[in-house]
């Protein structure tokens, strides 16, 4: 298995091997994580961004786990961060007990000024609990992707990977918010939540592919 994860990060370095900086929103990554990205892709990157379907359903870490133990420490982890529209993060999720036992950064919550007005009390439970809340405005419960973009480059952010459901996936896709795609073909890739409808359309350039293992991981870029 190591031979497998030091694969990985030899392909992946190709990759990241210089990150443009952009002054309105950071550089983003989408990723289908499935396995080895969601192991290793991670290193690098200041920011996991999550959606709640995926933070609800799946409790993720939002963390590198699969790293040296000089790389585990809290200063190397990434920023955690997730579109929470209405305030449903539980507060005993797994990514806010890493930042109580200091084995991951602060999470940071996205959630819309209605949302907060409206619940008032979670937000003060999650505020108690370690997290910060960033609101954005907006007219409905969801979060334009774009505004995401500004409000996190305005907050020093230059680069960020997305790791999210169907729906987060689709928006990033529709409205092309991102800058590097990185999707993990494995046995298990096809469930529920597959997003071939979002796919059919899409066209990219700089294809790579890389055997890892049972995977392929495809990395590309947008036409």
């Amino acid at each position: 298995m190591e031979n497998v994860y030091k694969e990985a990060k030899e392909f992946l370095d190709t990759i990241y091997d210089t990150i443009p900086t952009y002054d309105d929103r950071p550089f983003v990554t989408l990723t289908f994580a499935q396995s080895l990205d969601g192991k290793i892709a991670k290193k690098g990157q200041q920011v996991l961004l999550s959606g709640i379907g995926t933070a609800l359903v799946d409790n993720p870490q939002l963390n590198a786990r699969h790293l040296s133990t000089d790389d585990l420490v809290t200063a190397k982890q990434p920023q955690p961060i997730v579109l929470d529209p209405l305030l449903q993060l539980p507060s005993h999720c797994k990514l806010i007990k890493n930042f109580q036992s200091n084995t991951g950064k602060q999470p940071w919550v996205i959630a819309t000024e209605k949302g907060a007005f409206e619940n008032k009390e979670k937000r003060s439970e999650l505020e108690n609990a370690g997290v910060k809340v960033y609101l954005v405005k907006t007219e409905t419960d969801r979060i334009p992707l774009p505004s995401v973009l500004e409000l996190l480059r305005t907050l020093g952010i230059k680069s960020l990977m997305i790791e999210g459901g169907a729906k987060i996936i689709q928006s990033c896709l529709k409205s092309q918010a991102y800058n590097q795609l990185v999707i993990t073909v494995a046995p298990r890739f096809i469930g529920k939540d597959g997003i071939d409808a979002a796919v059919d359309e899409l066209e990219l350039k700089n294809v790579k592919y890389q055997t890892m293992g049972r995977d392929v991981v495809l990395s590309a870029t947008p036409n």
